[in-house]
């Protein structure tokens, strides 16, 4: 019974954490950082004041925690694509695809994440940037490295390569209308940075078959 009872209560506390930060993705992204509103998240959250200091102690750990969920959720949305396809090529292509999805359909909290990328608080940003390694290591080993395995793209320094290509998406990706979605067509990125890693051999087998 004591086992039961322990078990409803963490599932209750993690139904209001989970609950607490879709609200501070909402606050943080319309408000920003600076004036977003501690009571105005756990009473969006459908709490009473405060709550949100039973779970995080501060409002910069609540971003740091808004930030790790939102890094691991894009990183699944993205992971869960690339793998899908075989060829490197096609799988940056599904990078850019799926990854310009996740922040139409996900516009709270690609805000966040932008917002925190471009902020001026140093410590915040470096804390996003160290959030998101895992995505740069997944552009790295499983589209960069078998890409130039194969032959297929130039031999670059892939950690560097993609923390350019990171440095695209997110530049791209953030230049969204006033529903959310991205101005730029995913494929006219994914063909620019394409044509960037593809040998000359490559290039001209390319042009052939076309």
């Amino acid at each position: 019974m004591v086992r039961i009872k322990t078990e409803v209560r963490e599932q209750v506390m993690g139904q209001t954490r989970q609950a607490l930060l879709n609200a501070a993705a909402e606050e943080f992204s319309s408000q920003g950082y600076d004036q977003a509103n501690i009571n105005a998240i756990s009473i969006k959250a459908g709490f009473a004041k405060g709550t949100v200091y039973n779970y995080f102690p501060s409002k910069q750990a609540l971003l740091k925690a808004l930030i790790d969920s939102i890094a691991q959720e894009h990183l699944e949305y993205l992971r869960s694509a690339i793998l899908s396809e075989d060829d490197p090529a096609l799988r940056l292509e599904r990078f850019f695809q799926d990854g310009f999805e996740y922040v139409a359909r996900h516009t709270q909290r690609a805000r966040v994440m932008f917002n925190t990328v471009n902020s001026s608080n140093q410590a915040q940003k470096g804390y996003c940037f160290r959030a998101y390694q895992p995505m740069f290591q997944l552009v790295a080993g499983q589209i960069l490295l078998p890409g130039m395995q194969q032959g297929l793209f130039r031999l670059t320094e892939p950690e560097q390569t993609a923390i350019l290509i990171m440095t695209i998406y997110l530049g791209t990706a953030s230049q969204v209308d006033e529903q959310g979605r991205p101005w730029l067509n995913p494929e006219n990125v994914a063909d620019f940075v394409l044509h960037a890693l593809r040998t000359v051999k490559e290039t001209r087998s390319l042009g052939e078959r076309r």
